[in-house]
């Protein structure tokens, strides 16, 4: 069952039409309330009771007490129990838990009132606002007072105000203001803001869960408008500059306020949309602005929308000539679940009289989404788009569900299950009572029963007696449905109400130990593990995990550890082994690694004369002479690149200053008014005017600034004192960091003039011979390199520990690098660049800084020496040149690819740098494409993209970073012991595909030699054609069996077995014709009052069922289907014309080929595969001409992976018998039939092998010990990882064949990692697990942030992490951690405790219940069937609620089967849960079979014995007493109440040894039990014996106890006839047979359940049975 579509059609009657400043308060806008509670006064008490009774127990004991009232007070039939001890507990059950869920919905509440209730600001026009009183400003903006604006058509100035509403009361088309660091209320459209060109900056983490910020732009005009009058600025409206102004400066809010007013209805009441322009009359018709779709209203949608349409139909179009104001409109889509995609227009109005309305197309970067906080910007206007419900983060929102735990489930199939029993006991009683009272209806004389009601009283018939008279005789004969009600009430009990009750008290003890536990306690955060829901035995059955990656398994802080630059590698290595491996000591060499600070080595050359001779002109000469003390080229651009690459902004510190604020409120309000100066740069435009670019070449030398003294005080991310950096990627901000506090190159500042830095080192751009050198062209940066870089042949430059740094001989200065263009980051090229003009006392040198990933950097075209590097990969050799240059540069090259192989081993993530000196014909002619592109409307983002590729071309590489994305403590070992445990890993993210592999191999989820399958986003055909190969690949390797020909063709054959199928086909029958009928009733009786748009939501829910149905009946079915899709794919694939080249390329490698073969991809990824390239032909290269030694990390060689297709092709044939080595004949009756272990059962031991293979292993292990090197190859061996974009699942989920496909991959995969997914593909991905696994698991979902709430809501278990993204996940989560590796103690230890605790007493408690009905039952025959009760009805109820139920409590809270520490070490014993161990169908089968002993035991082993005379006496008054042999006693001993006490308590005793005996650990305590302290902080809860404490206080002596209290409460009178008056005092004061008894029917019960006990632990032991010997030999051996 898939997630209800909550997407809207795109069509064009779905647009959303909204007028600026016109408030959109009817349907179908929403408003902006958001509600997330469940209840209302009114619908409490009729949903929450109806929650209560979605427990069938509850429904059970309701019914059941009707039926004992009405037996009890009406003769329609007998009741001998009353209702009041069933229905006063079950209504104190019931209001217990209405209290808890009314207190639940109350915080729900207080939290909804404290959001919608905050207060924001909207623009009013003040004429308005001052009409109502009830309306107030805003005093915080302005200090509350009105800005006047001029109007165009008005001569006198109109005030505007700010008004302060509440977040409830914002529609769409308001005008909303919001400031720096505010949450924005709703889905604006950005106009303006105080950055440059109406920018802003936000932190989407609340959405998207990553803390970096996003910038977003106002809406650009067209670069040529036709209508625009002359000397005004096309970009005046929404860039934030003055008319007649070429320069985008930021704007004040004055004037941004006047902009907006002067198209919308705050200037222009009476405005008419420009979508209504009669000049625009030969565009293509426009729908009414406010037509709204009605296929999916409800009635009262419908009437709201006639009403509105008909005050549309009295607005007149305008004609031309009319004389009218028009005001801007927003043209959107309708709301949707996308949050990284928007589409959308403003129409504008006319710029002149007559004018056309220009459209401006908006697209995501023009949308600021609620949820999101504004940062670095001090304030936006914006107009409301989407609001309330219809935002995207709601939209994205899933109902917080009713989660039911897997056990409430079970107990409810559970209750049904005994019901149908107790049914068939009732109407077999029912049947045997009618039998047996019309047979001996006539012998009941003595109870007033006769046939024949003239008949005298027998014996008294003589003429004697004839004066008696006849009695008045009773003749009427019970019926069969009153025999059949009156046993339904006397075995009511079989159903155990105190089972809910016990429950729920150990439910809550287990979630205060989650709480209470130190080993889930975050010390430094003060915050311990939270249980917020009573799902806490789900945590013990859990087999998928769904985890965020960003705060979840990371801390989310990057911090730059290494790097590589000249072919040496600065840094120590990552200590990030897996767990359990050992790091061999010979993959590092001495001199591999240097440390960081070492980079600013001087770059002294020691060979000048071989320099240049290589060289061999003037220009080299003086070059030599002009390096000093200064960096290698390479490491001097390396630190450029970190430090003036990006688009970090340099933020004031709020914090820092908050003081300042305080006292400063003259500023605060300057800082609205009044336009900035240095204001950030504008990363979208990226581009200075032209001329600017050219007059920056020849700025005189004397207007550079002079090295400046001390560099400023740095704060912990690099920033100068007081600021703090802000970048859109933490990887920029990690880099700009690095820079600034490992190597001094400080960002100090952004504006419009550029960038400036502050830098330490000394520059060889200084010298004047070089930029002559460069500008002239005769030297190149390859050429830099090679004259810079150390030639010595080794590393002793950087080894040195005399080492002296360049930032020693000099003092900082700061220097402004001119930002003429950015290109941003893409998912296509991978990499941004910026092209930059150094100061001008550096040249003033026009070049490219440029980093990217290592895939998109080094390629041919990209990379400068790819051809160099190819080569010598090709022939293993020197390349074949002279050139110093070549040779530095191929060296440098296979180094920096062997680093990256070693960095990604170790989890980092990795970027490569490369520069790209440019003359100045090449700048000003690409800056004309530039700017050209970054103005286009249409396609500007593949313009943008073009012009990029233009100029990234033969880039020189510098060097290398690797940045560690921290992981929190201990994930890698969690993940591992998780693993070992049987649980799957699926990694679902936000972020981008690179991020999220490089984390998986830093948490060990990847491996580097796994294969990995990465599923990106492209055509639909590329994507399924991936998945399908894929698939087919699985297919032929045999990893998936199922979808083999073998197994689908495989006939079904009769069995057995097949005669259990009966039932399911029936319920497949009954399910069948209920489809039928509810398709029946939803299309044509539901459909009358719901809304088209519900209704299909249930149609779509009710197909989802049929399909899971059918596949649950025959899974082959779709199995095929799922198949052939996938042939047909790939038979689509290669018959494509465009896939020629592949299909030549196949052929040529394999030698055939048809429709159904598939790609060998069974290889490492690729960045360690080049690395282990680079390192053997940089080994054969330097045996050949050795220059230097290199730093070059052991990367694990893979051996190659060959494989025949057609012989993978004969595997799908061929049916996979994973048993086929053992025979299953050697397993003995026993096991079959008494084996809880399932391999136990199934015959899968050693001793079950058979003997032929016994002999081939023999002989395969004495081989495998002569050639120990000889290891054959197995396909299968070859671990695989899936990686999945969100933007590919778009093709594939919807489609249940593509589901399945993709499904089935999954499954065949170690690890799975779906990136760049959004919150609703989160929980679908999920879904579709839970769908597609039969039976289906249990699934965990953990995240930190409110863009994993869908997701863990959607999953059985949804945990929060309380992190740095807010609270948002905590408060919708089940459970609350504080860090990711507590997962691991809340799983395997206390979801094991849990799952195993209340397995046992569910089990208990159904076991105890049916014992008692069981007596009652063959008591029953005794009686003659006259629904007589053995036992008192409040003596029942004291069983079920006290007396046996302690000691079933105690073991439920304290028994543990195996210590916590052994749990740790050996967390494969977590699979007893979701092997269903604990309650498998043979456990349960054995407390049957033990109840049915039990039973008979204790009733056969008293009551007999009662027959007797002897037992029919008092103690010390009969023959104890030897009065003599003819008194045989008093006759007093033994009535019915007597009789059946000393049955119950029998009863008593055997329950409570039983719960001894099924206690794995006994707790003991210590002497003085209930001393309040022995030594410190030591009190009597730790002291106590709970065990005994439960077993004899809480049952024996508790039962002991009620006796005698209950018959002295009869004693006293309670009524006038009570019958258990002097019951205790004969039976435990005047009688021995009770004492001899209560010994002898107990223990012989208890001896025959050891006696199994024993046998199955000894012969047929479980897997849990197994690790509780191996802990208990251990923990002897530590003792002795």
């Amino acid at each position: 069952m898939g997630l209800p579509s909550r997407d809207m059609d795109k069509g064009e009657d779905d647009q959303r039409v909204i007028d600026f400043g016109r408030p959109e308060q009817h349907p179908p806008f929403a408003d902006n309330s958001v509600t997330t509670s469940k209840y209302t006064i009114l619908s409490f008490f009729p949903l929450s009771i109806r929650q209560q009774f979605r427990r069938n127990g509850n429904v059970y004991f309701l019914v059941i007490g009707i039926l004992m009232f009405i037996g009890y007070y009406t003769p329609l039939f007998s009741s001998s129990i009353t209702p009041w001890t069933t229905l006063g507990p079950l209504a104190l059950v019931i209001s217990v838990s209405l209290a808890q869920e009314a207190y639940t919905d109350i915080q729900r509440h207080r939290s909804d009132n404290a959001t919608n209730r905050h207060l924001c600001v909207v623009l009013r026009r003040a004429d308005e606002l001052n009409q109502h009183e009830n309306r107030t400003r805003d005093t915080t903006v302005n200090e509350g007072n009105d800005v006047p604006v001029k109007i165009k058509s008005q001569t006198d100035k109109v005030p505007i105000a700010f008004e302060s509403v509440q977040r409830s009361n914002m529609y769409a088309g308001d005008i909303v203001v919001v400031r720096n660091r505010e949450l924005l209320p709703v889905d604006l459209i950005l106009l303006a803001s105080s950055n440059e060109g109406g920018s802003a900056y936000i932190e989407t983490s609340s959405i998207d869960g990553e803390t970096n910020l996003k910038l977003r732009n106002s809406p650009h005009l067209p670069a040529n408008r036709p209508d625009a009058p002359k000397g005004q600025s096309n970009d005046s409206l929404f860039n934030g500059g003055h008319e007649n102004s070429t320069s985008p400066n930021a704007e004040t809010l004055e004037h941004a306020i006047e902009r907006i007013a002067n198209m919308s209805l705050l200037g222009h009441p009476d405005g008419v949309s420009a979508s209504l322009n009669p000049a625009n009359s030969d565009e293509q018709p426009m729908p009414h602005p406010r037509s709204r779709r009605v296929s999916r209203k409800g009635m009262f949608e419908l009437f709201s929308e006639a009403k509105r349409d008909f005050q549309d139909s009295q607005i007149v179009a305008p004609k031309v000539g009319d004389s009218v104001s028009y005001i801007a409109t927003l043209t959107s889509e309708p709301p949707n679940t996308h949050v990284n995609n928007y589409t959308g227009k403003l129409t504008l109005p006319p710029m002149s009289e007559g004018g056309r309305s220009e459209h401006v197309p908006l697209n995501a970067e023009n949308i600021l989404l609620r949820g999101a906080v504004l940062r670095n910007t001090d304030w936006v206007i914006g107009v409301a788009c989407f609001t309330g419900a219809d935002t995207k983060l709601v939209m994205n929102s899933v109902a917080t569900p009713s989660k039911f735990s897997q056990l409430d489930m079970m107990i409810n199939r559970t209750v049904v299950f005994i019901l149908m029993i107790m049914i068939i006991c009732v109407l077999s009683l029912g049947g045997l009572s009618v039998s047996t009272s019309n047979a001996e209806f006539d012998k009941l004389w003595y109870v007033g029963l006769n046939k024949d009601l003239s008949e005298p009283w027998p014996y008294f018939n003589l003429e004697s007696s004839a004066h008696i008279g006849t009695p008045s005789w009773d003749n009427t004969v019970p019926n069969y449905l009153q025999a059949v009600f009156m046993f339904v009430t006397m075995l009511s009990n079989f159903v155990p109400l105190s089972l809910y009750v016990s429950v729920e008290m150990v439910t809550l003890m287990m979630m205060l130990y989650i709480g209470w536990d130190l080993h889930m306690y975050h010390k430094e955060s003060d915050t311990p593990a939270i249980a917020r829901s009573t799902i806490v035995t789900d945590l013990g059955l859990v087999e998928y995990i769904f985890s965020d990656k960003t705060g979840t398994l990371t801390c989310n802080v990057m911090e730059f550890k290494r790097c590589s630059v000249d072919g040496h590698v600065f840094g120590m290595p990552i200590a990030k082994a897996a767990p359990g491996q050992v790091k061999r000591a010979e993959s590092m060499l001495p001199d591999s690694v240097h440390p960081l600070k070492n980079l600013l080595a001087c770059s002294e050359n020691t060979d000048g004369s071989k320099s240049s001779e290589a060289k061999g002109d003037a220009a080299a000469q003086l070059f030599v002479e002009g390096i000093g003390k200064k960096l290698s080229f390479n490491a001097e651009m390396f630190l450029r690149v970190m430090s003036i690459c990006h688009t970090v902004v340099v933020e004031k510190d709020h914090k820092a200053t908050e003081s300042e604020k305080g006292s400063n409120n003259s500023a605060k309000k300057s800082k609205w008014l009044k336009s900035k100066k240095n204001s950030e740069a504008n990363a979208s435009n990226g581009i200075n005017d032209m001329e600017s670019i050219k007059d920056a070449s020849h700025k005189d030398q004397s207007k550079s600034k002079k090295r400046d003294g001390p560099s400023k005080p740095k704060k912990k991310d690099g920033a100068p004192e007081g600021s703090a950096y802000q970048a859109e990627s933490p990887d920029e901000g990690a880099l700009v960091a690095a820079a600034s506090h490992e190597y001094g190159f400080q960002l100090i500042g952004r504006d419009s003039s550029g960038v400036q830095v502050s830098c330490p080192c000394p520059s060889l751009f200084e010298d004047a011979n070089i930029i002559e050198g460069i500008k002239n062209g005769t030297l190149t940066a390859k050429s830099l390199a090679a004259q810079t870089n150390s030639t010595s042949g080794d590393s002793s430059k950087y080894s040195d520990p005399e080492l002296k740094t360049v930032d020693e001989c000099s003092s900082p200065r700061t220097e402004t690098w001119s930002i003429l263009a950015i290109n941003k980051f893409d998912s296509d090229r991978k990499r941004m660049s910026v092209l930059v003009r150094s100061p001008p006392e550096l040249g003033s040198i026009p070049m490219l800084l440029c980093k990217g990933a290592d895939s998109s950097m080094l390629l041919r075209g990209v990379c400068e020496g790819f051809d160099l590097l190819e080569q010598v990969e090709n022939t293993q050799s020197r390349p074949d040149t002279r050139e110093v240059e070549d040779h530095c540069e191929v060296t440098a090259l296979l180094g920096l690819q062997s680093h990256l192989g070693e960095f990604a081993s170790e989890g980092l993530r990795t970027l490569v740098l490369g520069v790209k000196i440019l003359s100045e014909e090449e700048t000003v002619t690409w800056l004309s494409k530039f700017k050209e592109a970054s103005t286009s409307i249409e396609n500007r983002d593949k313009r943008l993209t073009a012009v990029a590729y233009d100029i990234e071309k033969n880039l020189h590489i510098v060097g290398a970073t690797a940045i560690e994305d921290r992981l929190q403590d201990g994930v890698p070992e969690t993940i591992a012991n998780l693993g070992k445990a049987g649980i799957k890993l699926w990694v679902l993210t936000g972020d981008k595909r690179e991020t999220a592999i490089e984390i998986g191999y830093s948490t060990k989820v990847l491996s580097p030699k796994m294969h990995l399958t990465e599923v990106i986003d492209g055509p639909p055909q590329k994507v399924k054609t991936l998945l399908a190969m894929e698939l087919m690949r699985h297919i032929k390797i045999g990893n998936l069996p199922d979808y083999q020909l073998a197994s689908l063709d495989e006939p079904k054959r009769f069995s057995l077995r097949s005669l259990l199928n009966l039932v399911p086909l029936m319920k497949h029958s009954w399910k069948k014709l209920w489809f039928a009928w509810r398709q029946f009733y939803l299309s044509n009786v539901k459909g009358l009052w719901t809304s088209k748009a519900v209704l299909q939501d249930y149609l779509d829910e009710l197909e989802t069922f049929k399909e899971a149905e059918k596949r649950r009946v025959d899974p082959r079915v779709q199995r095929r289907k799922v198949r052939e899709c996938a042939l047909a794919i790939i038979k689509e694939f290669w018959n494509d014309p465009d896939n020629q080249a592949l299909k030549d390329r196949y052929v040529r490698d394999h030698g055939s080929h048809d429709e159904s073969s598939v790609i060998d991809a069974d290889e490492p990824p690729a960045v360690f595969e080049r690395a282990k390239s680079a390192r053997a032909s940089l080994k054969s290269f330097r045996q050949i001409d050795p220059m230097r030694q290199l730093a070059l990390a052991t990367v694990t060689e893979s051996q190659d992976v060959l494989f025949d297709e057609e012989a993978l092709s004969l595997q799908s044939f061929r049916h996979n018998n994973a048993t086929s080595n053992f025979d299953k004949s050697k397993r003995t009756v026993m096991e079959r039939l008494f084996a809880v272990d399932s391999d136990v059962r199934h015959g899968r031991l050693s001793k079950h092998v058979k003997d032929e293979y016994k002999e081939a292993l023999a002989l395969e292990s004495r081989d495998h010990a002569e050639d120990r090197n000889h290891v054959p190859f197995d396909v299968r061996a070859v671990k695989r990882g899936l990686v999945v974009e969100g933007a590919a699942l778009k093709h594939l989920l919807g489609d249940p064949l593509l589901e399945e496909m993709l499904f089935a991959v999954a499954s065949c995969s170690q690890s799975v990692i779906a990136c760049r997914v959004s919150p609703i593909q989160k929980a679908l991905l999920l879904k579709m697990v839970r769908k597609y696994v039969s039976p289906t698991p249990t699934t965990l979902a953990i995240g930190d942030g409110a863009n994993d709430v869908g997701m863990i809501q959607e999953a059985h278990i949804g945990i929060g992490i309380s992190g740095l993204e807010g609270q948002q996940a905590v408060n919708a989560s089940d459970f609350a951690i504080a860090q990711f590796r507590y997962l691991e103690s809340l799983l395997l230890i206390h979801g094991r405790w849990n799952f195993m605790r209340m397995s046992k007493t569910i089990l208990f408690f159904f076991y105890k219940n049916a014992t008692l009905i069981g007596i009652l039952m063959v008591f029953s025959g005794k009686c003659l069937f006259s629904g007589t009760p053995i036992f008192d009805p409040w003596v029942i109820a004291v069983f079920n609620f006290v007396g046996g139920s302690i000691p079933i409590i105690f073991m439920a809270l304290f028994d543990r089967d195996l210590p916590r520490n052994y749990v740790i070490d050996h967390p494969e014993v977590y699979q007893s849960g979701p092997n269903n161990e604990f309650l498998s169908l043979r456990m349960t089968l054995r407390w049957v079979f033990i109840t049915i002993i039990q039973t008979f035991t204790i009733y056969y082993f008293t009551a007999p014995v009662l027959y007797l005379g002897g037992g029919v006496t008092s103690a010390f008054k009969g023959l104890m007493g030897n009065w003599g042999r003819d008194i045989p006693g008093d006759g007093e001993g033994s009535d019915l109440q007597i009789f059946g006490t000393t049955v119950y308590s029998n009863l008593i005793y055997a329950v409570t040894l039983k719960a001894f005996f099924e206690t794995r650990s006994l707790i003991c305590g210590e002497f003085p039990t209930f001393t309040c302290r022995r030594g410190n902080g030591e009190g009597w809860p730790n002291r106590m014996g709970y065990t005994w404490v439960g077993v004899s206080w809480g049952s024996v002596i508790f039962y002991i106890w009620f006796l005698y209290m209950y018959e002295l409460i009869g004693r006293r009178g309670v009524s006038s006839f009570f019958g258990f008056i002097y019951v205790t005092n004969h039976l435990l004061n005047m009688r021995s047979i009770t004492w001899m008894l209560s010994i002898l029917a107990p223990t012989i019960a208890c001896i025959l359940d050891v006696s199994g006990k024993v046998i199955g632990n000894m012969y047929y032991p479980t897997q849990t049975q197994i690790h509780a010997e191996i802990a208990c030999q251990e923990r002897k051996q530590k003792t002795s």
